[in-house]
């Protein structure tokens, strides 16, 4: 039985294929603190700030990935494996949802530094990000994502590919096409 410290050191893709052989809590446990935040905030984005959503996709997707460990195959990075499985989810519940309603962010999602700054700029910044915010959940889903995935999840191109099951270019395309109706969004909005 390894110690929490020497668990801490073995990457991703060991301590899943211990959880996949049979001892499951504690590497369970360290991937779960080391991706739950990242899978959280990518799962929220993609439900468009349904927090009650999120999380339950994101739990679903924790159970799933527990039920397939004996599917998982370190080919990819675990982190793609883990977020394949929540955009699956997500995907089926968009497809099986007949309503499609927007929600509103939780404003206390909006995270914005306010140490040392004056109550004006403290507002000004507060609108900025919610500019940005209001003109990220404006993209079409599959730009949303790859927006997501690459500055909030931090995911290289390659593994963005991956997770969506999409080509290298196609990737590239749709952060390309985002970025311009970032930029129109919120220069009209300026």
């Amino acid at each position: 039985m390894k110690t929490a410290a020497e668990l801490a050191a073995l990457p991703d893709e060991d301590l899943m294929l211990l959880v996949a052989n049979g001892l499951v809590e504690k590497p369970a446990s360290e991937l779960f603190r080391r991706h739950n935040r990242a899978l959280f905030n990518f799962v929220a984005w993609q439900c468009q700030g349904n927090v009650a959503q999120a999380e339950d996709i994101t739990q679903r997707s924790w159970e799933k990935l527990m039920t397939r460990c004996a599917d998982y195959k370190p080919q990819a990075a675990f982190r793609t494996f883990l977020f394949q499985i929540a955009r699956n989810l997500w995907l089926d519940l968009r497809r099986s949802s007949a309503e499609k309603q927007r929600a509103e962010l939780d404003d206390s999602r909006l995270e914005a530094p306010t140490e040392d700054l004056a109550p004006e700029a403290e507002l000004a910044l507060r609108q900025n990000l919610d500019r940005v915010h209001q003109a990220l959940l404006a993209l079409p889903a599959n730009q949303r994502e790859v927006v997501v995935l690459r500055f909030f999840s931090e995911m290289s191109l390659e593994e963005i590919a991956h997770t969506v099951g999409e080509g290298f270019e196609t990737v590239k395309s749709r952060l390309r096409y985002a970025f311009t109706r970032l930029r129109r969004e919120l220069e009209a909005q300026a």
